[in-house]
């Protein structure tokens, strides 16, 4: 008993911190300085829930008597862990697979350990509470941005611009500069995740999950004086839950409210009739999502867009690549966090963005895991809402001494413990220092660090003081409210990436285990009942150590001492310790097997100091070969190593003699080819392309790419213009080498006659 409050609080605190942080999608490139830290800390963040899953199991086992409750989550979750190990062998970045694999079942294990452990009223409501207290905070965030911090980070940007793009690997006056000032200028709320449409997700389960406790105790409330001020209180919650939402301004995340809330009221309004016909509901359910999705397949066909803004446009841009792409990897996908690897081979060339996710969870998955991972998720997903809505039941009541005390008890130590969590936790992982004058160190300490305690204790004690914690409570109502939020939160993810985001994954799956937890209290399911023998214990032990030792071996350490060397080489390179900085680098390469990031990173320092300072030092050249060689052979799906490596050959072809020359050409062509292969849509590598073809004297060749090039630029210039009229085209060739792509394009078709 005190082991399952423990987990169950410690489960919270990890919600609590991934809810509060920007805690970014798995698939983010790790070769960017601001990126280095965000896999080992989601690592070390799953590892705890991991941690927690095994303490659970081997105790649970070692008990005179193991009797574990199925919770639906088995089967698929079997499933899922098959495809992975399956879409992993096939995956062209074996670190980025092994790192999205533990980032995405991590927060299902807990889900596993929630549904066991979330056997009473009180520990559901309390979990529910938290949540809708962190979406407090959320509002609070997203408030302050929108008021306050998007003006400062604006005027910090118009003072040092290059503090801002560098950490983000931004070259100015590129397109991805303008992309980036487009984004500032545009004020978006994004709360403590990294976009607004994951902050309005989020908003969204935090709403329902409070008003789903608000619901259930309108229903057991009972006639006096503070019924009044209850229900003000109740309200003032909710609108400040509402006013979250609203400010991100995340139109599907609203569309999925409002989804959500129209099945509310048909479910409160028809629930009866719809639990009698629950298949003949569900199969009309089904039958229109696929009528409306074969009606958005076939308009997109038809006007090469969704219909919507510019956001709908690039989407089914993203769809179209993800649909070819899966077609070239249908049976393993291109593996679990591979898709920002893959995509330039499928992406259009008038496409604006090269982005790491389809903005639709189903295409995630399919194209990354493989149809088999994708049944698995379906089956985690639908098997738990399934259970959920045959418990819905009329005038159901569930007796619970002592729930109130219960409640109570558990509900102050988990804000306690979550408070001291945010306060010695968030200061460290923010690694945003405070300096300045006395004022501004408080004022900065109180808006970074406290202010976001302070709005979830308030609205943890808002939410608290209106749950019933009556003997007699009503869970059909929290069941049906939480239903339908899921719905209209999986609705929002059919165009979005939010649920990857961890921090929203791991609540998601805890208003999952909140919705099994109802369920095995209202209906009898099968259990597995054992009484463990000796080996049998000593097996579980040994299997619990085995996965704690994998984890430990081939996923977070390996990475974090990567990841530390690859940060000191970062800063070796700032102070100009080149020699200390490769060394670094190399050390990373050699603590990293899986990863290529430490030996890409390497051989483009090698490129940038022969520019900077050695021009006549043909070594260097050939250090950065060897290196971008080795990357591509640990991740041969990226294009930027190709695109370098070509780079470094037509280099050595001009420090070489004639006779070398020619065979660095042949291999700098080959290169260029590789990369134009696994990107065809840019019109920079197919110029670069073309200048290689044509230093050999392979005249068609080179006029091809150079018409390529160009066709692919004025289609990214009219695409450009469509979504941004009466804005200047920023060009993403670049004026000169369009210009000369026409030239030469046209001066070698005459030189090359009919």
């Amino acid at each position: 008993m005190i082991l399952e409050h423990v987990i169950v609080v410690l489960c919270l605190c990890v919600i609590a911190l991934r809810t509060t942080f920007s805690e970014g999608p798995g698939a983010r490139l790790a070769n960017q300085p601001i990126n280095l830290g965000d896999r080992v800390y989601s690592l070390c963040v799953s590892g705890v829930l991991i941690l927690s899953f095994v303490i659970w199991l081997v105790s649970s086992l070692w008990g005179r008597r193991f009797i574990y409750r199925l919770t639906g989550l088995e089967t698929g979750l079997a499933v899922f862990f098959a495809a992975a190990l399956i879409a992993g062998l096939a995956a062209a970045d074996k670190r980025a697979a092994v790192t999205d694999f533990v980032t995405l079942c991590a927060p299902v294990l807990m889900a596993v350990v929630l549904a066991q452990s979330l056997d009473s009223q009180s520990k559901i409501k309390l979990v529910l509470t938290v949540i809708a207290g962190l979406g407090v905070a959320s509002a609070y965030q997203c408030a302050y941005q929108f008021f306050v911090s998007n003006q400062i980070e604006i005027e910090q940007y118009e003072q040092a611009p290059e503090s801002k793009l560098e950490p983000l690997g931004i070259q100015p006056n590129t397109l991805a500069h303008w992309q980036f000032e487009h984004r500032l200028y545009s004020r978006g709320v994004n709360g403590y995740f990294t976009t607004s449409n994951s902050a309005g997700s989020f908003s969204m389960l935090a709403y329902f999950a409070g008003f789903a406790l608000l619901a259930e105790r309108f229903k057991t409330r009972k006639p006096g004086a503070s019924a009044g001020r209850k229900v003000l209180v109740a309200g003032i919650t909710l609108a400040v839950l509402i006013l979250g939402l609203a400010i991100t301004r995340s139109k599907g995340a609203i569309a999925g409210a409002l989804i959500a809330a129209v099945l509310l009221g048909l479910s409160l309004l028809f629930g009866d009739r719809l639990r009698a016909h629950r298949k003949k509901a569900v199969i009309l359910g089904v039958a229109t999502l696929v009528v409306v999705g074969c009606g958005v397949v076939l308009y997109g066909r038809a006007y090469g867009r969704l219909p919507g803004g510019n956001s709908m446009l690039v989407r089914w841009q993203y769809w179209q690549a993800s649909v070819d792409m899966y077609a070239d990897h249908a049976l393993t996908g291109v593996g679990p966090g591979n898709f920002v690897y893959f995509y330039p081979r499928y992406k259009t060339g008038a496409a604006l963005e090269t982005v790491s996710d389809p903005h639709n969870f189903l295409l995630a998955v399919l194209t990354q895991y493989g149809p088999l991972g994708l049944v698995g998720l379906l089956l985690m997903i639908v098997m738990p809402l399934w259970a959920a809505a045959s418990a819905r039941g009329s005038s159901l009541e569930v007796k619970t001494k002592g729930a109130g005390l219960a409640y109570r008890r558990l509900a102050g130590v988990s804000a306690i413990a979550i408070s001291a969590t945010l306060l010695v936790f968030r200061p460290i992982i923010t690694d945003a220092g405070v300096y300045g004058t006395l004022d501004v160190i408080i004022y900065g300490v109180f808006t970074l660090y406290i202010a976001p305690i302070v709005a979830f204790a308030l609205g943890f004690w808002l939410v608290r003081a209106n749950v019933s914690v009556d003997e007699t409570a009503h869970p059909e109502i929290i069941t049906v409210v939480l239903l339908c939020a899921i719905i209209g939160f999986l609705i929002h993810n059919l165009i979005d990436f939010a649920i990857f985001e961890p921090g929203i994954l791991t609540t998601y799956w805890a208003v999952a285990a909140c919705l099994v937890g109802l369920y095995l209290q209202q209906r009898s399911r099968p259990q597995i009942v054992l009484k463990p023998t000796a080996p049998v214990r000593i097996a579980v032990v040994a299997a619990g150590a085995a996965v704690i030792w994998v984890f430990f071996s081939y996923s977070l350490l390996p990475l974090a001492k990567s990841t530390a060397k690859i940060t000191q080489a970062y800063q070796a390179t700032s102070l100009g310790d080149l020699e200390r900085a490769h060394g670094l680098l190399a050390a990373a390469a050699d603590d990293d097997g899986l990863s290529g990031a430490a030996l890409s990173l390497n051989g483009r320092l090698y490129l940038e100091q022969f520019y900077a300072f050695g021009l006549e030092q043909k070594d260097l050249l050939v250090c950065s070969e060897k290196c971008l060689r080795e990357a591509i052979a640990r991740n041969g799906a990226d294009f930027k190593n190709f695109e370098r490596l070509a780079e470094v050959y037509s280099l050595l072809a001009e420090k070489s003699p004639s006779r070398q020359k020619s065979d660095y050409l042949e291999r700098a062509f080959d290169t260029a080819l590789g990369a134009v292969e696994r990107y065809p849509g840019s019109g920079r590598l197919r110029f670069q392309l073309a200048q290689i073809a044509e230093e050999l004297g392979r005249t068609d060749v080179a006029v091809r790419q150079y018409k390529q090039a160009v066709e692919i630029e004025d289609s990214y210039r009219r695409q450009f213009r469509l979504m941004y009229p009466g804005q200047e085209v920023f060009s993403r060739l670049g004026q000169e080498k369009y210009q000369k792509a026409i030239e030469r394009a046209e001066q070698l078709a005459k030189l090359s006659g009919p």
